[in-house]
C-alpha cells in the first residue's frame, strides 16, 4: 500500500501513505483532520495523496505532519499546540511551520509539539511543566526554536523600505540600523500606502514566524504590521502609518531568539532630502527632476509613487511644506 510512516496517538492513528496522511480511530476534537468530529472504524484521508508528506506524529487530541519541508496540524488546540498563533481547534490542517523550512520530522506529544528545522528544533504549545525547554510557563502559540541551530548567532544584516512605483518596478530605501535609537534616522519620504514593506534581512535563514510591533515616539502603538519569511528575509507590511510620523518597528521571536531587533525610522512625505522637515530644498529638487521616468537613481522624489516624477509630485511636496518630523 505504499505506507512509509506509521504513527498512534491516545486515541487515534495515522500513516503516510503515497504522500498524503490517512487516519482512523476518536475523533471529537477534529485529530483524523477530515473535517468532521465523527470516528471511524477504518482509514479516512486526511491530506490527499501525492502532497509530498514524509512524516506524521498523533498526539493525544491532534495530529501534526510534515508535508514540504513545513508542518501542517490538525485537532485539539487549547494550549497551542497546533502552532498557528490561536487557541482555536480545527477541523482540517492548518500552518504551523511554513512550507520550505527544511523540517525533517515531527512530534506531537499531549497538548505540546515538536519539529526538527535544519539543526535546530522548534517547539509550541503547553508548557506547564517546562516541556518547551525554555524559560517561560505560558503555553508557546506558534513554533519557537529551543535548541538554537549550529548557526545560533542571529544577526541583522539589513534593512530596506521597499515601495512599488507603478510599472516603474519596485525601489527599496537602505535604512540606517546602526545608529542608536533617538539619534539620526533616515526618513521614508514616499506616501505611505498600499504596497509598502520593510525588508529585514537576518545573517541566517528565517523558518520560525518573527513577532513585529510598530511604537511612535511617545511609546504609542500606531498602524499595524504583519510579518512574513522568505530566506534570511522577514518582510513587515505596514499598515495605517500616518505621514509626519517617527516610529519604531520592533522584530522579536525570530527564529526563537529572545533578542529583539528595533530599527527606528521616520515617515514624512515631501521629506526627499533626509533633513527630517519638508521645504523649498525638497521642492527644487522635485522640480528639477519633473519629467522623469522613475528609475533607480531618482524614485526618492517620485513622492506619489507613481512610476513618473511629475506635477502630481510637486503638489504633494507643496502642500507637506513646513512639516517637521516629530523628534
Amino acid at each position: 500500500s505504499n505506507v512509509t510512516a506509521v504513527a498512534a496517538g491516545s486515541v487515534h492513528s495515522c500513516a503516510v501513505v503515497n504522500g498524503g496522511v490517512q487516519c482512523w480511530g476518536f475523533n471529537l476534537n477534529g485529530q483524523l483532520g477530515n473535517n468532521s468530529i465523527t470516528l471511524s472504524l477504518t482509514p479516512v484521508q486526511t491530506i490527499a495523496v501525492g502532497s509530498n508528506v514524509t512524516a506524521v506524529s498523533a498526539g493525544k487530541d491532534h495530529s501534526c505532519a510534515v508535508v514540504n519541508g513545513g508542518v501542517q496540524c490538525w485537532g485539539y488546540n487549547f494550549d497551542g499546540e497546533l502552532g498557528n498563533n490561536t487557541t482555536t481547534q480545527s477541523l482540517t490542517q492548518v500552518q504551523a511551520i511554513v512550507v520550505g523550512s527544511n523540517v525533517t520530522t515531527v512530534a506531537a506529544g499531549a497538548y505540546q509539539s515538536c519539529a526538527v528545522v535544519s539543526d535546530g528544533v522548534a517547539c509550541w504549545g503547553s508548557n506547564q511543566n517546562g516541556q518547551l525547554a525554555d524559560t517561560y510557563s505560558a503555553p508557546l502559540l506558534q513554533p519557537a526554536l529551543t535548541l538554537i541551530q549550529i548557526s545560533t548567532t542571529v544577526n541583522l544584516v539589513s534593512v530596506q523600505s521597499r515601495k512599488s512605483h507603478g510599472t516603474a518596478g519596485v525601489f527599496d530605501l537602505p535604512i540606517n540600523i546602526t545608529t542608536l535609537i533617538g539619534g539620526l534616522i533616515d526618513v521614508e519620504p514616499r506616501t505611505i500606502g498600499a504596497g509598502h514593506t520593510l525588508v529585514f534581512t537576518f545573517s541566517i535563514p528565517i523558518t520560525v514566524p518573527a513577532s513585529v510591533s510598530v511604537i511612535d515616539s511617545t511609546s504609542a502603538t500606531v498602524g499595524a504590521a504583519t510579518s512574513t519569511n522568505a530566506g534570511n528575509d522577514v518582510l513587515v507590511t505596514l499598515t495605517g502609518i500616518p505621514d509626519n510620523q517617527r516610529v519604531t518597528v520592533t522584530l522579536t521571536n525570530v527564529n526563537g531568539v529572545v533578542t529583539s531587533f528595533p530599527v527606528s525610522l521616520g515617515f514624512l512625505a515631501g521629506d526627499v532630502n533626509n533633513t527630517r522637515s519638508v521645504n523649498s530644498s525638497d521642492i527644487g529638487g522635485v522640480k528639477a527632476r519633473s519629467g522623469q521616468t522613475t528609475t533607480a537613481l531618482n524614485f526618492k522624489f517620485d513622492v506619489n509613487a507613481s512610476g513618473a516624477i511629475n506635477s502630481s509630485d510637486i503638489s504633494a511636496v507643496k502642500a507637506r511644506s513646513g512639516l517637521t518630523l516629530p523628534p
